[in-house]
Formats: structure tokens, C-alpha cells, sequence
């Protein structure tokens, strides 16, 4: 397994809301990729995906050894991400005078050639497997509904107004809603891991051929990210490949 990470702020924002992080068993193998885009802006968004990425990290380093079986995977991430949720709620109750802030999570933890997803908001998790790219999350967004509804098609909702509005973040209240999907892997997927500051500038199609190139994976995701910036750079840009 190969895997690599990036994160940059973009050439418009002032600072990186974005966060990530890959959490290592202790033979340094990979079980959890994690990325967090933070939203409340001055009110301390990058606060938010930083405390979201870093406990849920922390419960997974005490506790996985603990999951016996694939069913009780759910369980314990549900666990651990509502409780990220109650401290990101009380931390703006406390220090924002109640502001809130908020952060997109999508997170998979590897087990066994199977990999959790539990996704919370508009970043996105892809798997590329027999020269095809398909997003397995649903994106929790005002345009991403509509498109689900067949109102937009995924061009219009690139340039709708609302783009940008999202219907469900960890932090904004004192209960969360969180998807998981369970999906098996095979030698030769790729996994892709981003914020919506990579997808709203660069289509699947062009992810996929990027994804696809014959370089490290390093060269791959500095090259997502100069093109996400040529095309605006009005966001935040955070990827992670992990070739299986």
C-alpha cells in the first residue's frame, strides 16, 4: 500500500481551514485517513476541523484494538464523532459566545480489505477500481440535494449562488447525523480522500486521469493542487491518495 497527503490554503484565503491526519497502528501501518474542512471563518473554523481530526484521532488510538468484528466499526465511530461533536459545540458555547463553527469529516478506517467510511458535509471520499472514478458519498449541501433531485445536473451546481452551503456539520449542534458506507477494497483501487477546494475546480474525469498517471503519488497531488490554483485557488485544498 502506498499513501500521501497535502494540504494548502489556496492563493484568495488568508489561512488554512482544512486539517488531516493519518493515524498508524502501532507497526506504523495505516488504519484511519482523516480530512476535516473548517468553516466559520474569523470565528475559528480552522479550530474546528483541528479538534474534529484530532480527537476522533485519539479515540482511535486508544480504542480500536478494542473492535472485535466489522459490526461494532459503526458503533465505535459513531462514538467517537459525537463526542468530537459535543466539543467543538461547547468549545463556540464557551469561547464564541455561542458563534457557530462547524467542519465537513470524512473519514475511512481500513480493516481487513474493508474500509468504513463515515462522512459528515461536502468533502468527498472516491474510488477509482477498473479505470472508473465514482464518489461514494453524498454531499450534505443545499446544490448537492438539489442535484440529487434532479433540479441541477453537477455542471449548474458548479455556479449555483448557494454552492457553497452546506446542510450538515460536526460542531454546529448539540446532535450529528453521520452517513457510513462499507466497502470492500482490492489490490489495484485507489482511494481518494478531498475538500471541496479540489473538487469545485478539477471534474471526476479529470481526477481520474491524474489518479491514473504512472508517478509518485506525491508529484500526482502537488499536481491537483497547482491546477485547483490556476483555476481560482478560492478555497482550501486538502487530498489524500492511497493506492491499495
Amino acid at each position: 500500500m502506498k499513501y500521501a497527503a497535502i494540504s494548502d490554503k489556496g492563493i484568495i484565503r488568508e489561512q488554512n481551514e482544512d486539517f488531516w491526519n493519518i493515524v498508524l497502528d502501532k507497526k506504523g501501518d495505516p488504519l484511519a485517513f482523516i480530512i476535516a474542512d473548517g468553516m466559520g471563518g474569523h470565528m475559528a473554523g480552522d479550530v474546528a476541523s483541528r479538534m474534529a481530526v484530532e480527537i476522533i484521532s485519539q479515540e482511535i488510538v486508544r480504542g480500536f484494538e478494542s473492535i472485535k468484528s466489522s459490526s461494532e466499526i459503526i458503533g465505535f465511530f459513531e462514538k467517537a464523532i459525537n463526542f468530537a461533536n459535543e466539543e467543538i459545540y461547547n468549545y463556540a458555547m464557551q469561547n464564541l459566545q455561542g458563534s457557530g463553527i462547524g467542519t465537513t469529516l470524512t473519514l475511512g478506517f481500513l480493516q481487513n480489505k474493508k474500509i468504513t467510511i463515515a462522512h459528515i458535509g461536502d468533502s468527498r471520499f472516491y474510488l477509482v477500481r477498473d479505470g472508473v472514478i465514482k464518489s461514494m458519498t453524498r454531499d450534505h449541501s443545499f446544490v448537492g440535494e438539489l442535484v440529487e433531485k434532479g433540479i441541477l445536473d453537477q455542471e449548474e451546481a458548479k455556479y449555483h449562488p448557494l454552492r457553497n452551503q452546506i446542510t450538515r456539520a460536526l460542531g454546529y449542534e448539540k446532535d450529528i447525523q453521520t452517513d457510513f458506507y462499507n466497502i470492500d477494497v482490492r489490490n489495484g483501487d485507489i482511494l481518494l480522500f478531498c475538500t471541496d477546494g479540489l473538487t469545485a475546480k478539477i471534474s471526476s474525469d479529470e481526477l481520474l486521469t491524474m489518479l491514473k498517471e504512472e508517478k509518485e503519488l506525491d508529484e500526482i497531488l502537488n499536481n491537483m493542487v497547482k491546477l485547483a490554483n490556476q483555476r481560482g485557488g478560492d478555497d482550501n485544498i486538502t487530498a489524500i491518495i492511497v493506492k491499495i
